[in-house]
């Protein structure tokens, strides 16, 4: 199979992708450790991201937002899981 070559500007999108979960692993770490982040206000931030989600999704106005309105609401339903399986 023949593969395509890749663009420069997808390559810095994987870049700063993967700057982007690694910085946001190490505060989730650090917040973890020192007992931070508790229940009650996960479950409250991430229903929020869902909701922007769910409105990045359904918005006329921009591209950018509806491009990565998936992501979003992707990204506040899975830490919603994780956050309600919290002790």
């Amino acid at each position: 199979m023949a593969e395509f070559p890749r663009s420069a500007k997808e390559d810095e999108r994987m870049i700063a992708f993967v700057v982007c979960a690694a910085s946001y692993l190490l505060i989730a770490v650090i917040f973890w450790k020192f007992k931070i982040l508790r229940r009650q206000y996960l479950e409250a931030t991430f229903m929020w991201i869902m909701i922007f989600g769910i409105v990045a999704l359904c918005q006329p106005w921009t591209f950018f937002l509806y491009q990565n309105g998936f992501a979003i609401l992707s990204t506040g339903t899975l830490g919603y899981i994780l956050a309600i399986h919290m002790k």
